[in-house]
């Protein structure tokens, strides 16, 4: 079959999947663990080593939100391309602005007013790392939104260049073979720069062996590799892989357990072969759920609702720590136990998220698509992408995946 019957044969893209909205409620979960407070030594030693574990490695969630950023942003860009048989940079940077900056920017005037409130207020140097989207390279207001600016960056390389491939094979209907290549020969560059980094360095910090975009875009390109064989190497995606899709799943999350086990802040092995593990593995549970049917079971579909929310999720929880609890520490005059800390702190930050989500992310993304509609047909509230893992469709849209076999065994 030739590339173009080939690519032309392809239903289009599913409009959500619960199951990748799972993985986004896995990750942010894991997230929440790495910044819930301090596990306390007089626990007793199941509870301890449970929520020391979680604390250890829930960063890895970063990764997998990542891989999953990569994907689905570089889906939507493929769809247009298969729909209109170009790409509008413009329109998609709006679309994206749009998407980010609202409910981002609410978090940093909040942040800015509770500074000035507590006589703190952010210096110029703070502000502007956040504003430029540098949080991962200067010094920023909030320690998480690191992983904001590796997107930031992501999504401003990644349409330059798909359209320049576009562009060098103009008129092909498949004019982004060169991905695979150039995620291959960017994996092997940022590996090596990751182990001359840990070399060269060898007094660890997270601002110059975790966070800088140059060691970790491989992550999101391995996301954006298998959007383009989902996109335009379906019946071979589908053969490859739907057999083995559990083994995927699996392979995957066994793939995260070095996270777990060895502290980051003690093993070079973490930071140089251990990213490009762990995207490999996210890469793996990416597929392995992509191409299964998921029951529709109460627990399920609840997660897959928190993963909608999960950008707000991930916005909100800092801030709920660092405001809420030294808040009802003074208004009770009591410390509050980890025990009482974590549920208020786990709770809290699925509901704040969800507030926050519902009062700006919801309502703009609404404007949004009245003003900027997409150029592949009507969307949802919550167009099907994530932005560290972050919101893409409203809870209530159906999911369903174009990759399922008629009878999914």
């Amino acid at each position: 079959m030739s590339e173009r019957c080939e690519v032309q044969s392809m239903p289009p893209p599913s409009r959500r999947n619960m199951g990748l909205d799972i993985l986004r409620a896995f990750a942010v979960i894991l997230v929440l663990g790495r910044h819930m407070p301090k596990v306390p030594t007089d626990l007793p030693l199941p509870t301890r080593l449970f929520f020391a574990v979680w604390r250890r490695g829930g960063w890895v969630g970063v990764d997998l939100f990542f891989v999953l950023s990569g994907f689905l942003v570089s889906e939507l860009l493929f769809a247009e391309y298969r729909k209109k048989g170009e790409l509008s940079l413009p329109r998609f940077y709006v679309r994206r602005g749009w998407k980010i900056y609202p409910p981002f920017l609410l978090l940093i005037a909040a942040t800015a007013l509770v500074g000035i409130v507590r006589g703190r207020p952010p210096t110029g140097r703070e502000l502007g790392s956040e504003l430029l989207f540098l949080q991962n390279y200067l010094r920023p207001m909030w320690n998480h939104t690191w992983s904001l600016a590796v997107e930031e960056h992501f999504y401003l390389m990644l349409p330059a260049l798909l359209a320049g491939l576009a562009w060098l094979r103009k008129g092909a209907a498949n004019p982004f073979k060169p991905v695979v290549a150039v995620t291959a020969v960017m994996g092997l560059t940022l590996l090596i720069f990751r182990i001359v980094n840990a070399l060269a360095r060898d007094h660890f910090e997270f601002r110059t062996h975790v966070f800088p975009t140059h060691l970790r875009l491989d992550s999101l390109m391995f996301g954006v590799v298998i959007a383009y064989a989902y996109h335009f190497h379906q019946d071979w995606f589908r053969a490859t892989f739907h057999g083995r899709r559990r083994r995927l799943i699996l392979g995957g999350a066994l793939g995260l357990l070095p996270a777990f086990v060895l502290a980051s802040e003690r093993s070079a092995f973490i930071w140089t072969i251990g990213f490009t593990i762990f995207y490999l593995a996210s890469g793996a549970l990416l597929v392995g759920v992509l191409l299964s049917e998921i029951p529709r079971v109460k627990a399920l579909v609840a997660l897959g609702i928190m993963g909608a929310y999960s950008y707000s999720i991930y916005l909100w929880h800092m801030p709920l720590i660092d405001w809420a609890f030294p808040l009802a520490e003074h208004l009770t005059s009591r410390k509050l136990s980890f025990l009482t800390q974590v549920p208020l702190y786990l709770v809290g930050s699925v509901a704040l998220g969800i507030v926050m989500c519902r009062l700006i992310e919801i309502p703009t993304l609404r404007l949004r698509d009245r003003w900027f509609p997409s150029r592949t047909g009507p969307s949802p509230t919550l167009e099907g992408l994530a932005i560290g893992g972050r919101v893409e469709a409203a809870p209530d849209v159906e999911f369903k995946s174009s990759l399922l076999p008629e009878r999914a065994t």
